[in-house]
């Protein structure tokens, strides 16, 4: 047994019952103690493990609205949506992976990729103002952004629905298995479909 007291361990030695009251005796020791200040070690090693805490200090390279370049997909240019930290901690090593979620500017298309993946090019400011000043390039082809439009509408319906289709699955495996990993991945295909629908860059006016 643990005292919760005072943190000192030991076996219990004697058992009394004074007036209704259950005291303890422990090895070693005359005092006697309540039940409530003893606490039994398995519980007690279990309280030192939670203490032992680890504080990590995360920094992400690329931020929210960062253009880059991500590897095998030549200069297409990608907008960071998303980001996400995985912490892997084993008896003899340790290390985290950053893992970017990023959508093309020209189709929304989505790629999660790692930080040794991406390219800066540059951040959502600058970017902002690249895009006006593309814009203000193209006023004299009215009819060409209209058809680039049409294309960008169409690319987005169509990512949505395969991300609706992806959804649909993952919540039938859900509801059938009830395993909580299903679950999370309907969660992250939402937030995809809540970032495709709200981004800046998307000229779908």
């Amino acid at each position: 047994m643990a005292i919760d007291q005072n943190g000192l361990v030991s076996e219990i030695n004697k058992i009394y019952q004074i007036g209704g009251e259950w005291f303890y005796q422990v090895k070693d020791s005359h005092d006697l103690y309540f039940e409530k200040n003893l606490l039994a070690w398995k519980d007690h090693k279990k309280n030192i493990i939670l203490q032992k805490q680890e504080n990590v200090q995360i920094e992400y390279r690329f931020q929210f609205g960062d253009i880059v370049r991500v590897n095998g997909y030549g200069q297409d240019l990608f907008v960071i949506i998303g980001f996400r930290a995985e912490i892997w901690r084993y008896k003899d090593s340790a290390w985290e992976d950053f893992i970017y979620e990023c959508s093309r500017l020209y189709d929304g298309a989505w790629v999660e990729a790692g930080e040794d993946e991406l390219t800066y090019i540059t951040n959502e400011e600058n970017a902002k103002k690249l895009l006006n000043a593309k814009k203000q390039q193209g006023k004299k082809s009215p009819l060409l952004i209209a058809s680039q439009k049409m294309q960008n509408r169409k690319q987005d319906m169509e990512n949505i629905d395969s991300l609706l289709d992806l959804y649909n699955d993952y919540q039938y495996l859900y509801l059938n298995f009830g395993e909580s990993g299903y679950q999370k991945k309907m969660k992250e295909i939402l937030k995809k479909l809540e970032a495709l629908s709200k981004h800046r860059f998307q000229n779908n006016e």
